[in-house]
């Protein structure tokens, strides 16, 4: 197989930049955030936004953009339509398809993004979920991504989901509050979760609260092929239910800035992803455990971390801070590694 990177596209593109999160469109198509390495983030260090066709010629493979103004970005990929869609904590978006690529108006620049105590909400992950592009973020805010330059904030639909009585009037507010994943069966049936044990499901209509019975910090949440929703915890431990049933099903103590912020379902197992390792249940044991100890040729946390899968389901791209993997429903091959490269 082609390498995907040679000496002289790696160094012009990635080396003196981790990996920051990843997203894939197709079985070879992918994009990756990366962000430069350095000891201070005064500045800001740059964020470059790289997305690749890697069965093109490599003079044609990858297409690069540079910020110096993004912070703590997400990425996520739509195939209605094609494209990669970037997200920071300031509403600051990115953008790239077969068209066109470059920086859009920031959501707050488009539509009121105001909160209570005319405080502006920030943005926490870019997700898509039953096929549409969504922004997620504090207060319990979600918009929905309507095309170039083009957001709606749910509530303007009258689809929002409710504040809590005494915050909606007073203002006051944890600094857990807000929302940090979603997932969807379909779009009439989806999850949204974050803040302490805060889980809502939207019927098609409207938002219900399911009630969950832990008052920890929820993290990821995947609408699974199984039929099951799986919630995890700040520390890693994973929920599983659906509406107002849940059950504790595997318990972990993963340290602060390891534990996951991704979570999918592929070829009938939950992958659980950090900025540094990959995570899965232990059925036998209730336990979350590395991938490597249930998967063999599973990466290491230098090439393995976040998480997506393709559109088609056939696919699950994972990306650590030096490299990538991707794992096709028979094994991990690893696309590319830094140490490949020294």
């Amino acid at each position: 197989m082609e390498e995907v990177f040679d000496k002289e596209t790696w160094t012009r593109f990635v080396s003196g930049y981790t990996i920051f999160d990843c997203a894939i469109i197709r079985e070879k198509g992918f994009g990756f955030i990366l962000v430069e390495e350095r000891d201070s983030r005064d500045p800001l260090p740059k964020t470059r936004f790289i997305n690749m066709a890697i069965d093109q010629p490599i003079e044609n493979r990858f297409a690069v953009s540079e910020s110096e103004d993004f912070t703590f970005t997400s990425i996520a990929a739509s195939m209605t339509p094609p494209e990669y869609v970037s997200v920071d904590t300031r509403s600051q978006v990115y953008s790239a398809s077969g068209q066109r690529k470059g920086q859009e108006t920031a959501i707050d620049d488009l539509i009121d993004m105001s909160t209570v105590g005319a405080r502006v909400g920030i943005v926490t992950k870019v997700v898509r979920a039953a096929g549409q592009i969504y922004a997620i973020g504090d207060y319990r805010k979600i918009y929905r991504r309507l095309g170039v330059d083009q957001w709606i904030e749910l509530g303007n639909e009258g689809k929002g989901v409710p504040l809590p009585a005494d915050v909606a009037t007073s203002g006051a507010l944890p600094s857990t509050f807000g929302f940090s994943d979603m997932s969807a069966f379909d779009t009439n049936d989806m999850y949204a979760v974050g803040g302490k044990g805060d889980v809502w499901r939207f019927d098609g209509s409207k938002w219900h609260n399911c009630p969950i019975p832990t008052n920890a910090k929820l993290k990821t949440v995947c609408c699974a092929g199984d039929g099951v929703v799986y919630l995890t915890e700040a520390n890693g431990s994973v929920w599983a239910g659906r509406t107002d049933n849940w059950k504790l099903i595997a318990e972990a103590d993963i340290a602060p800035g390891y534990q996951p912020v991704d979570a999918v379902w592929f070829n009938n197992r939950l992958y659980l992803g950090g900025q540094e390792g990959i995570w899965t249940i232990d059925v036998k044991k209730k336990l979350v455990v590395p991938l490597q100890e249930v998967e063999p040729d599973a990466p290491n946390p230098t090439n393995g971390g976040r998480l997506d899968i393709s559109p088609d389901g056939k696919f699950l791209l994972t990306a650590g801070p030096h490299g990538a993997c991707l794992h096709d429903g028979s094994g991990w091959r690893r696309l590319f590694s830094a140490f490949d490269y020294l």
